[in-house]
């Protein structure tokens, strides 16, 4: 142990966070429990290399998903205290609401009193932790308080902007007029874990439910690394193919992402059983714009970063850097035959503005400095951003600011085909009807539309393609 490793030790134990324990077992393991969670921190030593940390936040009443976690080699004592100070507060903040708390709001309180009890029945016949509140909605103004989510009866829609205002921590959405009307319980209960779930269009998958439908040489040892931020964590998760088999896979969860995050999780592959010095070539999928390697989003700390030189330079391995929208698109291509020009649309609830990725002829479209399929400028050019954020909220809105982008790509691309990957939006039909209208009668240039529920599978294998085909072919390809 040297003393960079002594160094952090000591300050995790010197630590004070209300309402938890924080033991050392040995060298190697330390432990920081609460009533309702159980925090850990261990350490892997190798020969000649800096110590892997793992930390560790698992929920009492859900022991198989951590809800924080992830691996960094201990190379800089400040931001390995960064790290624990993330962990720290999702510990602290899973102790203080372990149950997630809905909050419903109508003029008087009476109608949404007799929702919330059938809500909370609903939610026990499934064995969601979740509990239901009412109160008028200037007694819920007044009062403040801790949601996670805060549901509003149509007669009081108008004003949620100024809710949203009032709860400055909670999803705050009106309630479908349909939905309210018929007190249908479980199409709420169905739209909460929608909002509040990071894992409805992105759920676990172990990578073998697509296979590659076009020709490619797959004979080459690849780590492909999808990250995706959602409204309420972030999600890293890898795989690495050998010869197209899954040989390894693993994940990070935390609250936030950064991009030094990937450089951590890469770095601490030994932890995990395997060497970068064995792989052909890394493949990343990020969020953002992505040229020659450089990342540019500042959400995640990049602001033109050249992620592929620092990882490249660090680990002496060929790095692939590619918007994960991108990579979807070309898993979306690779993993079908039927289909030449695709289009993926991505977009998360809440937010006014998806992602596309382009494949046109069986070529990746990305345009002037990798731009295409940045549609933030069409969606405010056509109605303006403030709008769609106050509709976005909704089943009804989503639809509508969903369709609108889709219009533009049929009238401009023409694909043959539109994978569709959006919590919000899960019924193609409707979509499909909401779009037939700006067509008249040119029904039959509209394409295919296909819901895409393995968006991250989707993008690991878009990952993969993407790297055979550069290992095997560095030449550049035709533009688009």
């Amino acid at each position: 142990m040297d003393q960079i490793g002594r160094d952090f030790r000591a300050h995790v134990l010197s630590q004070d966070i209300p309402g938890c324990e924080i033991k050392q077992i040995d060298d190697e393991h330390i432990t920081l429990t609460t009533p309702e969670s159980t925090g850990e921190v261990n350490f892997y030593a190798f020969d000649d290399a800096p110590e892997i940390v793992e930390l560790r936040v698992t929920d009492a009443n859900c022991t198989y998903e951590p809800s924080f976690f992830l691996h960094f080699e201990l190379e800089d004592e400040r931001r390995a205290e960064e790290l624990f100070a993330e962990m720290a507060e999702t510990l602290a903040q899973k102790d203080r609401f372990s149950t997630t708390r809905v909050l419903l709001c109508c003029t008087a309180g009476l109608t949404t009193s007799m929702f919330a009890g059938k809500l909370t029945e609903a939610a026990k016949t499934l064995g969601l932790d979740y509990t239901f509140d009412a109160i008028p909605l200037e007694q819920a103004k007044a009062e403040g308080g801790s949601w996670d989510a805060v549901l509003l009866a149509p007669q009081v829609g108008y004003q949620r902007k100024a809710v949203a205002g009032a709860f400055p921590n909670a999803v705050v959405v009106e309630i479908p007029a349909k939905l309210f009307a018929t007190f249908d319980a479980a199409g709420v209960l169905r739209m909460v874990m929608h909002l509040l779930s990071d894992h409805t269009v992105f759920p676990e998958t172990d990578g073998q439910n697509l296979k590659f439908m076009r020709e490619l040489t797959n004979d080459k040892r690849v780590m492909c690394l999808t990250c995706i931020k959602r409204p309420r964590s972030a999600w890293m998760g890898w795989r690495i193919y050998d010869h197209g088999e899954v040989v390894g896979l693993g994940k990070s969860v935390k609250p936030t992402l950064n991009v030094h995050d990937i450089e951590d999780l890469i770095a601490s592959l030994p932890a995990q059983g395997f060497s970068v010095e064995d792989l052909d070539a890394i493949a990343i999928a990020v969020p953002g714009v992505v040229q020659r390697g450089r990342v540019n989003h500042p959400p995640i700390g990049a602001k033109n970063y050249d992620l592929a030189h620092s990882i490249s330079k660090r680990h002496h391995v060929k790095v692939f850097v590619e918007n994960n929208a991108r990579a979807a698109a070309i898993g979306c291509y690779l993993t079908q035959d039927d289909y030449d020009s695709v289009v993926l649309h991505t977009q998360q609830t809440g937010y006014p503005v998806g992602g596309q990725g382009i494949v046109v002829d069986g070529h990746v479209c990305k345009g002037r400095k990798n731009f295409s399929g940045e549609i933030g400028p069409l969606v405010s050019s056509q109605t303006g951003i403030e709008r769609d954020v106050e509709t976005c909220w909704t089943p009804e809105g989503m639809l509508d600011v969903v369709a609108r982008s889709l219009v533009a790509d049929i009238s401009l691309i023409a694909p043959d085909a539109i994978y569709v990957a959006v919590d919000l939006v899960d019924d193609m039909d409707r979509l499909r009807k909401a779009i037939l209208p700006y067509f008249d009668d040119l029904e039959e240039y509209v394409p295919e539309l296909i819901r895409v529920t393995d968006y991250r599978e989707r993008i690991a294998l878009g990952m993969l393609g993407l790297s055979l085909r550069l290992l095997h072919d560095p030449r550049p390809h035709r533009k688009h």
